[in-house]
């Protein structure tokens, strides 16, 4: 890519870098400011709203030790876990406000660091100022995620998320509502493709992001193999942009290391998106 003249003559200006990637045959490039986002915070500094998903079924999440032994104990995680016995928690951080994120784990419930980061997450942003809304599902089936099980009533739910009920297509149907304008869905991952990577929808909106998640995380860029039942395809042919991102962990088990690193990938989405 350093032989590729970029269609643009001159110099950029000071404080703006150049973004610039190939896909399948085609040159894409934007700009960015570098120094973080200038703009002014949206409204004023609010706590995290916990709702519930009740079309889905919830779970006593706090039995799966691995979770919890994971986790501090903060008023928001205990009000996080008393709403997941009846259902799959939506954390509201913001005002409500552009862009609009949301950001799903526990998709397969025994893979436990992007669950457990989930919930470091909206604690650490809880009360910040945000430039949008972020919305996360740190449980999509916590019957799953407190049996340590990756299925759901005998489901593989990274399957099933264009049938009608399943909790993925719930959370489809949750994300419309919202009118969400970007979705990351996380992982962990012990097979294929066993290493920390970000996987994109064969989309212009989705490769952005995957891209910046690569450079920034060192996660290994993977074009998605078309599957109608997955999340990343069902929210995708809903026009909702989406990746997919992976940590590699065991099943079942979390380390320090994995749950970071899964945190780390999280906070660069919402940085590509100037939510934080």
């Amino acid at each position: 890519m350093d032989k590729i003249k970029l269609p643009i003559e001159g110099k950029l200006p000071n404080g703006w870098e150049i973004k610039y990637y190939t896909l399948m045959g085609k040159f894409y490039y934007w700009l960015r400011m570098l120094g973080g986002d200038k703009r002014a915070k949206t409204g004023e500094l609010q706590e995290a709203d916990v709702e519930i998903i009740e079309d889905i079924p919830g779970g006593l999440v706090l039995k799966n030790t691995e979770i919890r032994d994971h986790l501090s104990e903060t008023p928001l995680n205990s009000e996080i876990f008393e709403v997941t016995k009846n259902g799959a928690p939506l954390i509201k951080l913001g005002d409500g406000s552009k862009p609009r994120v949301m950001l799903t784990a526990g998709v397969h419930g025994n893979e436990l660091p992007p669950q457990i980061a989930a919930l470091n997450l909206v604690n650490d942003l809880n009360g910040k100022g945000l430039n949008g809304t972020v919305y996360v599902v740190p449980f999509t089936a916590p019957q799953a995620s407190a049996q340590n099980s990756k299925l759901h009533e005998n489901d593989n739910l990274n399957l099933v998320a264009d049938v009608p009920g399943t909790p993925t297509n719930t959370i489809i149907n949750v994300a419309q509502g919202l009118k969400i304008n970007a979705l990351a869905d996380f992982h962990a991952t012990s097979t294929h493709p066993a290493e920390n990577s970000v996987i994109y929808f064969l989309d212009i909106r989705s490769s952005k992001m995957a891209v910046y998640i690569n450079k920034k995380t060192n996660s290994r860029l993977l074009a998605h193999i078309y599957n109608q039942g997955t999340l990343i395809t069902a929210a995708s042919n809903q026009d909702i942009p989406t990746i997919l991102c992976e940590v590699e962990s065991p099943d079942g088990l979390a380390t320090e290391s994995s749950i970071q690193d899964a945190y780390h990938q999280m906070k660069t989405f919402l940085e590509f998106h100037r939510v934080i």
